[in-house]
């Protein structure tokens, strides 16, 4: 139906006229915006996804009872002289004791987080035992069953004591925690490095799943205690998150070539995955679960038979890894991580040439960027 001029004043008549004439003159070019306008525009929501079915050994969890809370598979108790009740919770991974931070505990209306040791402290409740609860949930990420966050409970005596809650690495009820320690990690490590603004949806952790993929704000994990596959999946969804690139479909295979795009979203997947979790000066920097048949991936030094090129994902991995690591092995550049994430935030860069063109922008030396280059590609 064609719009009706009112009668009436002749000057509201012609402004009436203006503005039609400019809504129609505006309104193709914001639906070919709508249309056209790369993601770079929307940060914060999620995007893309990746089949990693390759990834890992695959071989799922048992799964999980969802009538109880996740419990700790053993206590250690140390009676003193406390003034409160004091609890301290761990995994012990490789034969080593690691703590569980970041957890919200809940005892009677109270909350208290555990600190970077894993410890809480109450004061002494009434009664023979206190329940302290803790769903396993951030506004940032929740680690389920794909339906609900799960939950974790700790049933410790009301007495003045030093209790220790401890998971096993492999229990079903330590992977979950296992999968809380790389997610909280890797929140603390960003919130450091460049802030957490652009983190705007939650990342939803389904375990155990029937194969490890990134699906659309969805990480599924087939086991929790693969610390390397944990943190290469959660880094799926941080590069959507940070529209950082393309994503490229299908299967994989890391010592292969494939669309450059697929290359630069699994590689940058994996070097998340190592800057969350690998010290930048280590002279062996290595994955240890991922890909089992290539296993451990060295990201300091890849093997001849691995296809050369940027279509190559391990090699876009130890090109960014090259970039801020510590140990020197031919390059001399020690970028901080917050550095690429800048370059690359909102970029949605479809290949390493492309990133490293952004890279360059942001105020990279070109002479480092070829150097690195050469020795990756």
């Amino acid at each position: 139906m064609a719009a009706r001029l009112p009668k009436g004043n002749s000057q509201f008549r012609l402004l009436a006229m203006k503005t039609l004439l400019l809504a129609a003159l505006l309104l193709p070019m914001f639906a070919t915006f709508a249309l056209a306008s790369p993601s770079r525009t929307i940060l914060g929501t999620f995007k893309g996804s990746a089949n990693d079915s390759q990834l890992s050994a695959g071989a799922p969890t048992e799964r999980l009872k969802r009538e109880g809370a996740l419990k700790p598979d053993l206590w250690m108790t140390e009676l003193g002289e406390f003034k409160d009740l004091n609890l301290q919770v761990v995994r012990l991974d490789h034969g080593r004791i690691t703590p569980v931070t970041g957890l919200a505990l809940e005892l009677n209306g109270r909350t208290q987080v555990t600190d970077d040791q894993g410890r809480v402290r109450f004061e002494a409740c009434a009664g023979q035992d206190a329940v302290l609860k803790a769903k396993l949930q951030t506004p940032y990420f929740s680690i389920g069953d794909g339906s609900a966050a799960y939950s974790v409970e700790f049933q410790t005596p009301c007495q003045r004591s030093q209790r220790q809650a401890r998971f096993l690495a492999d229990s079903v009820a330590g992977q979950a925690i296992g999968i809380w320690q790389i997610a909280q990690r890797a929140q603390e490590k960003m919130k450091a490095a460049v802030g957490l603004d652009f983190w705007k949806s939650s990342i939803e952790f389904v375990f155990p799943a029937d194969a490890d993929y990134y699906s659309f704000g969805q990480v599924h994990i087939t086991r929790g205690d693969q610390w390397d596959v944990v943190g290469h999946e959660m880094g799926h969804a941080i590069y959507d998150l940070g529209d950082l690139g393309q994503f490229g479909g299908g299967e994989h295979k890391i010592d292969e070539c494939y669309s450059r795009a697929m290359a630069i979203s699994e590689g940058w997947a994996s070097f998340f995955s190592a800057w969350v979790s690998i010290g930048l000066d280590d002279a062996d920097a290595k994955f240890e679960y991922m890909v089992p048949r290539r296993a451990p991936l060295r990201i300091e030094n890849i093997p001849a038979d691995v296809c050369r090129g940027e279509n190559n994902e391990w090699r876009v991995t130890t090109f960014f890894w090259d970039l801020i690591d510590l140990h020197e092995d031919g390059e001399a550049s020690t970028r901080a991580f917050s550095d690429t994430w800048k370059a690359l935030l909102g970029s949605r860069v479809g290949s390493a040439s492309e990133a490293r063109r952004e890279l360059e922008h942001a105020g990279f030396a070109p002479a480092i960027l070829q150097t690195v280059w050469d020795l990756n590609f």
